[in-house]
């Protein structure tokens, strides 16, 4: 069963990929030495990166008095919208209607018929090749949706047409350059390019349909996760959350145009910089590359992390732009993030540390903030 995410849980999430990567990288590759406002990676001791480095443990940075750095619009504490530009459209909301119910799909068994494409065949089927059984090619229970395109070429169309209960080969050919297996010895057996005949038993078809939004629909999968018993708490669930997204975005947008930064002390882009080399350097690791610079440029079509760093520039310096006037919006209005906002992000304490907690924490007292003074006609 799927269960609505929390508006906690969402933000966390964000939250933790805009901090951990510090920004969006591009796939393209780039040519360039090395970034004119960051410098070269080798600047950075970007391998011993913790998250709470550079902050205190109220989550602000570490000797920066942000509005030493950053002039506030005038009315920042009350941005002036138009309700119109926030309010959430009919086609907002119900493409999320749409999402949820297409992410919810159910089987529906077929009986009288024989199996047709876009049906989901389940099958047992033992294959072998030159009269041997290989490894990976046999299955019981196996859901197949016919038409997917999900096994070897013609292995789906052979079972379109036969009736539940059937038993029948269902003859293929292995494409060029398939990976070796091997027989119950331990044996290679040889795939590619190889004629490969599969004995299959349909055991029973069903078709996926979406689910009927009702209100006993809602009370089964949302009552007791969410406290949603009834359609038209959904709807309004999903018209409240997109209406303080909007609002969030419309704020966030305002404050950043707005404010005006004079410089970015050394510690906030050090921090920026180290996170999102930090985060491919894990990944570089995860997959067995020795360097970063071999990761970037094997997987992620770099040349290097300096061509990284060229590329994403104005994201990195964007990032600390924003988390200079957040701190800026905290200072001007002495805000402290509350127990609530802190117990969301307890659980990221250990691995990440109480300074980042807090650094996230206080974004969203800063934002709600920003939320209760907007001027909104």
């Amino acid at each position: 069963m799927k269960h609505l995410r929390s508006a906690a849980a969402l933000a966390a999430a964000l939250a933790l990929a805009v901090t951990a990567a510090g920004c969006g990288a591009s796939s393209s590759s780039s040519q360039a030495t090395s970034s004119a406002a960051l410098g070269p990676a080798a600047n950075y001791d970007y391998q011993n990166f913790t998250y709470s480095q550079g902050l205190t443990a109220e989550g602000r940075w570490e000797e920066v008095r942000a509005l030493d750095y950053v002039t506030l619009p005038e009315d920042f504490a009350a941005i002036p919208l138009k309700k119109a530009d926030i309010e959430p459209t009919e086609e907002d909301i119900q493409s999320l209607w749409d999402n949820l119910l297409e992410s919810n799909r159910i089987q529906q068994p077929v009986t009288g018929r024989a199996a047709e494409e876009g049906d989901i065949a389940n099958i047992d089927y033992s294959g072998t090749v030159d009269g041997v059984v290989f490894t990976g090619g046999t299955a019981e229970g196996y859901d197949l949706t016919l038409g997917s395109g999900t096994f070897i070429p013609g292995f789906e169309d052979q079972i379109v047409g036969h009736n539940i209960g059937d038993s029948f080969d269902v003859t293929v050919t292995f494409p060029e350059d398939y990976g070796d297996s091997t027989d119950e010895a331990g044996n290679t057996i040889t795939l590619s390019g190889k004629e490969a005949v599969f004995r299959v038993t349909l055991n029973s078809l069903a078709v996926s349909v979406l689910p009927e939004a009702t209100d006993a629909w809602v009370e089964e999968n949302f009552g007791a996760s969410n406290d949603l018993h009834t359609v038209a708490e959904l709807d309004q669930y999903f018209h409240d959350n997109l209406y303080t997204s909007n609002l969030t975005n419309a704020v966030v947008d305002y404050l950043t145009e707005n404010s005006q930064v004079s410089s970015i002390p050394d510690v906030v882009r050090n921090y920026q910089v180290c996170s999102q080399l930090s985060y491919y350097n894990s990944y570089a690791s995860m997959f067995g590359y020795e360097t970063l610079d071999e990761f970037l440029s094997g997987f992620m079509g770099y040349d290097n992390a300096d061509a990284l760093l060229a590329d994403t520039e104005q994201d990195v310096l964007n990032s600390c732009n924003q988390l200079l006037i957040f701190q800026a919006v905290a200072e001007s209005l002495d805000l402290a993030p509350t127990d609530a906002e802190l117990e969301a992000y307890a659980s990221y304490t250990e691995s990440m540390g109480e300074g980042y907690v807090h650094l996230l924490a206080l974004q969203d007292r800063v934002l709600s903030a920003l939320r209760d003074g907007a001027a909104i006609s």
